[in-house]
Order: structure tokens, then C-alpha cells, then sequence
């Protein structure tokens, strides 16, 4: 096993970004099932097909805090820099096509 040389510091950085997000994820998750439920009116379809990509990006947003974690943690024990985030481009572009997808659905009800 390699000898731990992390910094405090860097390590609760990896804390507050796993956690923050775990909230991103909550909230995703969270948007999708309230489009749902609270039923606005918006064609049904387009309705569901919206609060299915949220929640959809809430369960990505959930495994990026665990992968990202889990590759941060191991890199700084290893003594390497951390590798970029790669996901978060996709996830904006998931969030900017659920909501235009929500709006197409409120403009043909």
C-alpha cells in the first residue's frame, strides 16, 4: 500500500465536494419527482419525459460524488494531482435539455 501523503486540507476539500454534490444529486432528484407530481400544466408527455431526465441527471450527479470521491481520495494518498472533472458539461447540458423539454411540453399544452 502507498504511504499516505495527504493534506488535511485536501482531504475535507474531497468531504464538502462529495457532499455538495450529494446535494446536487438530492435536487435533481428532487425537481424531477416535484414536475411529476405537481402536475403543471404542461402536455403530459413532455411532462414525464422532463422529471424522468432530472431524475436521471440526480442519479449521475449521485454516482459522480461517489466515483469522484473515491479517484480524488486515491490520487491524493498516492501523492498524484487530481484529474478534471469531465462530467459537469454534461450534466448542464442535461439540465438545459430536461428544462427546454419541460418548456416544448408547456407551450403545446
Amino acid at each position: 500500500m502507498a504511504e499516505d501523503h495527504r493534506n488535511p486540507q485536501v482531504a475535507l476539500a474531497n468531504e464538502r465536494t462529495f457532499l455538495a454534490w450529494i446535494r446536487t444529486s438530492l435536487a435533481l432528484t428532487a425537481t424531477g419527482a416535484a414536475i411529476v407530481a405537481l402536475a403543471p400544466p404542461v402536455h403530459r408527455g413532455w411532462l414525464l419525459a422532463s422529471g424522468a431526465m432530472f431524475v436521471v441527471l440526480g442519479i449521475v450527479a449521485g454516482a459522480q460524488a461517489w466515483v469522484g470521491w473515491r479517484h480524488t481520495d486515491r490520487d491524493t494518498r498516492m501523492g498524484r494531482g487530481v484529474a478534471p472533472l469531465r462530467i459537469g458539461p454534461y450534466l448542464t447540458a442535461g439540465v438545459i435539455v430536461a428544462t427546454v423539454t419541460l418548456l416544448i411540453g408547456a407551450v403545446l399544452a
